[in-house]
């Protein structure tokens, strides 16, 4: 998806959606304002023949079909294409501010307006006056009374729609961050690394950045035996233990399954392995007890792999080096470290 630069263009395209929407009553959430969007911006011209055939059939777009189009044509982001969903999330939030503030001056107008009005009937009123002016007067007088009466509406309805207004607002911050969040243990996901690594690129020069990454061992066996409530309960230890150890500026992430990763700019790869090593010692040390049966379990461990850049390398090679990394310290006794 691709999103202008120009934000009067990327209002343009909501306000060409929002009328849309609401003309074949779709609901207005956060996928469905994506996929309005998108239809508007032109740029998945075969979205836009499924979803005016999707029009043509049901004279709206039923959630389901809506949620499919959506997980078919816009889920399967690469770390550019997510930072642009970031973007259209960034556009939508200024696009409700800025109603949300037109609507208040007008309101604010409105009433000044009615305001004026009264008082200039009323001075009027105080001077001899014709039949003919104060039937002038009258009916301006009812003018302002049903100016007021519809704007105290319009208030009404003002307040209804900030209402809505905030709401999508939280719907879209909550949307965002379920898509860079891991829900079980609170991490960032894989498409926060890549974004960072991304920007890390982009600033940097001659600056060092390294990655640790980490997998639980044994951990199918673990699940098979202990269940995976306890193995859920594992990997959130796990995901608190290397938060606790990640200052600013490293980032933490749940990298999938039983696999972390920890991106660490500035660090050498001295730095870094040293890092790995103190969290693959402190989890060792960790005692579990399973508070349903009162049960001890073995400490668990993890194997690590560092590397630490090389040159202008690409994210896929300098974490397929990591990955290999901790994979000869699995195959070679695990609860160690291996250096890329």
């Amino acid at each position: 998806m691709k999103f202008s630069e120009n934000s009067s263009l990327a209002a343009d395209y909501l306000r060409q959606a929002v009328p849309k929407m609401v003309k074949h009553n779709i609901v207005p959430n956060p996928l469905n304002y994506t996929l309005w969007y998108s239809y508007y911006s032109n740029d998945f011209p075969q979205l836009n023949k499924e979803l005016e055939h999707v029009l043509e059939r049901y004279n709206t777009c039923p959630n389901d079909i809506g949620e499919a189009l959506f997980l078919e044509h816009m889920t399967n982001l690469s770390p550019t294409n997510g930072q642009q969903l970031e973007g259209f999330q960034h556009a939508l939030n200024n696009m409700v501010v800025n109603l949300s503030e037109s609507f208040g001056k007008t309101a604010q107008s409105t009433r000044s307006f009615t305001g004026v009005l009264n008082t200039n009937i009323e001075l009027l009123r105080g001077q001899p006056l014709n039949s003919e002016s104060e039937q002038l007067l009258a009916e301006l007088k009812v003018s302002s009374d049903a100016i007021s009466d519809v704007n105290e509406i319009f208030q009404l309805q003002l307040d209804t729609a900030q209402a809505e207004i905030e709401r999508l607002k939280q719907d879209l911050e909550n949307s965002r961050k379920e898509a860079t969040t891991d829900q079980l243990t609170g991490l960032s996901n894989r498409r926060v690394l890549s974004a960072i690594f991304d920007k890390f690129s982009e600033n940097s020069t001659n600056d060092e950045i390294s990655v640790i990454m980490l997998d639980i061992d044994r951990f199918k066996t673990f699940n098979d035996t202990h269940g995976h409530l306890m193995g859920d309960q594992i990997l959130k230890v796990v995901a608190t233990l290397i938060k606790k150890e990640s200052p600013i500026p490293i980032t933490p992430v749940r990298f999938g399954g039983e696999e972390f990763a920890l991106l660490c700019p500035g660090f050498s790869l001295a730095k870094a392995n040293e890092l790995a090593e103190k969290i693959r010692q402190k989890l060792a040390s960790i005692a579990f007890n399973n508070k349903r049966t009162n049960e001890k379990i073995p400490p668990v461990t993890a194997s690590f792999g560092v590397a630490l850049r090389q040159g202008s390398e690409l994210l896929e090679d300098f974490l397929e080096r990591a990955d290999q990394a901790l994979y000869w310290a699995k195959n070679n006794g695990r609860n160690r470290v291996g250096i890329a």
